[in-house]
């Protein structure tokens, strides 16, 4: 074994990170946030407007890309589409309703305005642990205690909540996220991938009817055309999951 390979491995570089925000508030704010985790993550530039970044993105290679959404001129969206090969996108906005666009666009996190400092660093981590290997573990986080044979346990941004199978009506893909559609009429979303729910919930019950569906079969109320009703909502039948969806619902 050589020598060079008992050193430790050298930490990840800081990450460039770049801010697009007409409001000169949120430079301000992000810089501060920046400044107090120098180990992290590195100020690489700021532009004011998403025609400034443009010219700024073809000169300066950046890491992460800080964007507002709501912008004179270009919006945060639009300038988003127009990079052919982005950096790691954080939108930045104080609007809740621009969350489905970000997600089908790719973008890492999510972050609402006012942004609190123990949000942006959860930010950064995530962003740090996409950007290189993590390092070894000295020992393996303790493992979700066992889901009762009725139920699921569901990691969301706000912990982990247990959900009975009877309860979860719909799984549906959601960009990088997946959303549990409830009964109750309550939404979860969780990083967990489509596959992984499908895995962890039981085929006798739960049918995939399309890439982005899981559906519990027994709370469908009735098949029309290449839907199938569930509650107030309508799931999508694809083609290659018909013949399944039909056997499950004893309809062959």
């Amino acid at each position: 074994m050589s020598s060079s390979s008992l050193l430790p491995a050298a930490p990840p570089a800081p990450l460039r990170c770049l801010l697009v925000d007409d409001e000169p508030l949120a430079h301000t704010v992000l810089r501060a946030y920046l400044d107090r985790l120098p180990g992290l993550a590195a100020w690489a530039g700021s532009c004011y407007g998403a025609v400034e970044a443009l010219t700024f993105l073809r000169a300066t290679p950046v890491d992460v890309l800080f964007l507002d959404v709501d912008m004179p001129e270009l919006t945060g969206l639009e300038l988003l589409r127009a990079l052919p090969q982005p950096p790691a996108v954080v939108l930045c906005t104080a609007h809740a309703a621009h969350a489905l666009d970000a997600f089908e666009l790719g973008v890492v996190d999510y972050l609402l305005k006012p942004i609190r400092f123990e949000r942006f660093v959860k930010t950064i981590g995530r962003l740090q642990a996409g950007a290189a290997p993590p390092a070894p573990l000295p020992l393996a986080p303790d493992p979700p205690p066992p889901a009762p044979a009725d139920s699921i346990f569901i990691k969301t941004d706000a912990g982990t909540e247990r959900v009975r199978f009877a309860e979860l009506l719909v799984v549906e893909g959601y960009g990088n996220f997946v959303k549990c559609h409830l009964a109750s009429g309550r939404v979860l979303l969780t990083a967990e991938t489509m596959k992984q729910m499908e895995s962890e919930l039981p085929a006798l019950h739960f049918v995939r009817t399309h890439k982005s569906y899981l559906v519990n079969i027994t709370r469908v109320d009735r098949l029309s055309g290449n839907c199938l009703h569930v509650g107030s909502r309508e799931v999508p039948v694809g083609s290659t999951y018909r013949h399944g969806v039909l056997a499950s619902l004893k309809l062959r």
